[in-house]
């Protein structure tokens, strides 16, 4: 279930979403790339410091959407 979309341009956003009790943040590039953190300290590592910190990415979103129903509850 998507909490919150946060916009850093308007084509690149940052989907919080929750899966039972776990928290994941879905950063989307143009509807194009997903990449999914399960820490806001990773996705601020990633931000700001361009590291590969992600757990999962993708390029379409039926998969993203298969990883999301597939994450333990």
């Amino acid at each position: 279930m998507i909490s919150s979309t946060k916009y850093l341009r308007p084509n690149v956003t940052i989907e919080t979403e929750y899966i039972g009790t776990n928290k994941f943040y879905v950063y989307n590039c143009q509807g194009r790339h997903y990449r999914v953190f399960a820490s806001l300290v990773a996705l601020n590592l990633f931000l700001n410091k361009a590291q590969s910190t992600w757990d999962f990415d993708c390029d379409t979103e039926s998969e993203l959407e298969t990883f999301l129903n597939t994450t333990q509850r």
